[in-house]
């Protein structure tokens, strides 16, 4: 019979702690439509700026669409732990969400890009912002009302000229979600 070596998905551990920016996707479990309602919202961003102030995050750019959510966390201290913050983020997440009726929201894992010093945080957060406009849900993507940061007033920057396509983001193998 023959042996079969699954290949890794994720970059060493320690690839995932410090000063470093993310592009971060985590989905619905079963990609179910009922992640951009505003109770489940307001519970969520609730637990994320809990779990991100406990881990040394802050959160550059977010969005909210019905079967997936879409950050870009930005580690603020050479400690600050991406799989940790993750961790936590979704375990404190379950309760609420089990108090609403909302079993198993979201699924194990996550898919992470860790952006380049030649990325453009901005194109990444515009990419992020447009997600709705790009499925037809609104036409301007300050019109959607599940999107924010906590960084700056997104909803009068002006979005960069150059767009951030996700490198490998659909197709790749290589993009699994880390389990936790």
């Amino acid at each position: 019979m023959p042996t079969f070596h699954r290949k890794q998905n994720r970059l060493p551990r320690d690839s995932y702690i410090g000063r470093q920016w993310y592009l971060i996707t985590v989905n619905a479990e079963g990609r179910c439509p009922v992640v951009a309602n505003g109770n489940v919202v307001s519970l969520l961003v609730e637990t994320l700026r809990a779990a991100s102030m406990k881990h040394m995050f802050d959160i550059y750019a977010y969005c909210f669409m019905p079967d997936h959510f879409h950050f870009e966390p930005v580690g603020l201290m050479p400690e600050s732990d991406l799989i940790e913050f993750m961790r936590t983020w979704k375990g404190t997440s379950t309760v609420p969400l089990r108090e609403v009726g909302l079993d198993d929201l979201l699924q194990k894992g996550f898919y992470d890009h860790i952006l380049r010093p030649d990325d453009n945080a901005e194109a990444v957060a515009w990419y992020i912002f447009n997600n709705p406009v790009r499925k037809g849900l609104a036409k301007d993507a300050r019109d959607w009302p599940y999107s924010g940061s906590w960084m700056f007033d997104w909803k009068k920057a002006v979005a960069p000229p150059e767009a951030f396509v996700p490198p490998g983001w659909r197709g790749n193998p290589a993009s699994t979600p880390v389990a936790l």
